[in-house]
């Protein structure tokens, strides 16, 4: 045989065999794969484990710095350990002794869950211990500013869970007034301001009948409106025409209300410059509405057996001869300063069940800035009684001026800012708004001013003017009760968005029982001036009422996780 004819040499068969490659693949990769597949599991496991073990390790942590600072260290640790337990169950739970700091106190919870593996025997790890750290504070007691701004209209005379709606503010305040200066969460510095408001808000009589802030020489274009002088003048300011009625009725004296600013003065909490004279506040005065004084909703003309107007607010008789001449026009009869030179015929009466006179709608006590004094709070909010009618606005602005650095008391610290970052950790500012009702101006079709006396004054004035310079222009040319509330609720809300851009923290409480809710409005107002959605209460009892400022006061001081 030829040697190029002779066989050539076979290739070893498992060349050609490829099953035999995958198969001796496969038995190379599987163990591999077994153990990747079997350490996911059981990492995932442990993962899900570690979330549930962080969670309860955090709110066993609060739990704990919500105890007494002086319980022993040994009840913490078991209360721990109880609660733990109760949320992680027994086995394999492991809680470490607590590590406890002191001044402020500080609590570090650490927890461990000893977890067995499924494929321990396979990736060599036989347990996985997922373990979590929690550290809280009973917080560094914080300085506060907080004005309660609470309604004492007449309505709050109102039953609710049989006492009335006042008894029930009245409570709820004082607790409030307890809770805060007996709570760790708040420094000893921290401050009360509590402004009553009806109609208007009272500021102390006394003490600022010559406050520089207060219009003393009738230079406000809103100073004369309702009591028209012409030279010679017999009066400076709106004091000197106080003091004549104060002779002749001692009650009648300036009992510390004051008319509404100019807009937008009024939604912001400036002081008075001697740039601008309408920036002083003026004195209100509810002028002597044309009338005999002698009843208790005088008919106009005086003796006409056909009025053609009629007044609610007449204590003194126009029929006063001499140079106050009688007048068949209501608004000369309204505007004459003359008959306040020697009052005559002075008549006390309650056409509305609010006491005539020149302090018409001027009916809470007056406000209380900020103070420590808990014995003062509590008197003041004692002496709190049900009067007169609902202007929010007022209020409001007025809560918001106890609290500013700006305003006429300029009590308040500066503004938390980022400028003011130091500031920012140690004053909060804060305003609980509680009413049971909406802004109310009440019409009088009956005369020609249009409306009862009121913290602006009357849709139309002696003079001629309107409340216009005093409202948004939006909300002008008011002609009822509800244009009237319509200009006060936008008023209400500017005054709210102006409070929160500097930083006050604003809590809103509408007091509305099935008897007399607050309509949708009303609601919304409250729900919009409120800082957050959950800083709006609704309460439809008393008992609601009370639950409301628990919550509040409880969110001011509440603890917190510090990792």
């Amino acid at each position: 045989m030829r040697p190029d004819s002779a066989p050539k040499p076979r290739r070893p068969r498992f060349f050609h065999d490829r099953g035999g490659n995958v198969a001796l693949l496969f038995a190379f990769l599987s163990v591999p794969m077994l153990m990747l597949g079997g350490a996911a599991i059981d990492y995932g496991f442990a993962t899900r484990l570690e979330t549930k073990l962080q969670a309860a390790t955090d709110a066993t942590a609060l739990l704990l710095c919500q105890t007494p600072l002086a319980t022993p260290q040994a009840d913490l640790n078991t209360l721990a350990v109880t609660t733990m337990t109760g949320a992680m169950g027994t086995a394999n739970l492991v809680v470490d002794p607590l590590a406890i700091t002191n001044n402020p106190r500080k609590i570090t919870l650490t927890t461990h869950k000893l977890s067995t593996t499924f494929f321990g025997a396979l990736t060599g790890t036989k347990r996985i211990n997922p373990g979590a750290v929690a550290q809280c504070a009973t917080p560094l007691p914080k300085t506060f500013e907080i004005a309660l701004v609470l309604d004492n209209t007449g309505s709050m005379a109102e039953s609710s869970g049989g006492q009335s709606k006042l008894k029930a503010v009245q409570s709820a305040a004082a607790n409030f007034v307890d809770y805060v200066y007996t709570s760790a969460a708040f420094s000893s510095a921290t401050k009360i301001a509590i402004v009553p408001f009806a109609g208007a808000v009272a500021v102390d009589p006394t003490a600022y009948r010559y406050a520089s802030w207060i219009d003393l020489n009738g230079i406000s274009s809103y100073h004369w409106t309702n009591i028209v002088q012409s030279p010679p003048a017999p009066f400076k300011s709106r004091f000197d025409v106080f003091a004549k009625l104060q002779a002749v009725n001692r009650a009648w004296g300036w009992a510390g209300c004051l008319e509404t600013l100019s807009y937008p003065l009024n939604v912001q909490d400036g002081a008075p410059t001697a740039s601008n004279k309408d920036s002083y506040y003026v004195p209100l005065l509810a002028p002597d509405e044309p009338g005999d004084a002698s009843a208790q909703v005088a008919p106009f003309p005086v003796g006409s057996q056909n009025p053609t107007a009629y007044s609610y607010n007449s204590y003194l008789d126009d029929r006063t001869g001499g140079s106050c001449q009688n007048s068949n026009s209501y608004t000369t009869a309204l505007g004459q300063a003359c008959k306040y030179v020697n009052p005559t015929d002075a008549v006390s009466a309650s056409p509305l069940g609010i006491p005539n006179g020149p302090n018409f709608g001027c009916t809470t006590q007056p406000l209380q800035r900020l103070t420590n004094n808990t014995s003062t709070l509590k008197t003041l909010i004692n002496n709190m009684a049900p009067l007169g009618s609902t202007n929010i606005h007022e209020g409001f602005m007025w809560g918001w001026r106890t609290l500013s650095p700006n305003s006429v008391f300029a009590d308040g610290q500066p503004y938390a800012s980022s400028a003011n970052s130091s500031n920012a950790s140690t004053i909060n500012k804060v305003i609980i708004l509680m009413t049971d009702g909406t802004n109310s101006w009440s019409a009088n079709p009956y005369a020609p001013t249009g409306s009862l006396y009121f913290a602006a004054a009357y849709f139309k004035n002696a003079n001629g003017t309107t409340p216009n310079p005093r409202m948004p222009p939006k909300y002008q040319n008011i002609a009822d009760a509800n244009t009237a509330r319509s200009a006060l609720d936008a008023l209400t809300a500017e005054a709210c968005s102006n409070a929160k851009a500097v930083n006050i923290s604003i809590y809103t409480i509408g007091f509305s029982i099935p008897s007399d809710p607050i309509d949708a409005a009303g609601q919304t107002l409250l729900k919009n001036c409120a800082s957050s959605a959950d800083q709006y209460f609704l309460a439809n009892t008393s008992d609601d009422l009370i639950k409301a400022f628990q919550t509040i006061q409880a969110s001011i001081g509440a603890l917190r996780l510090t990792q």
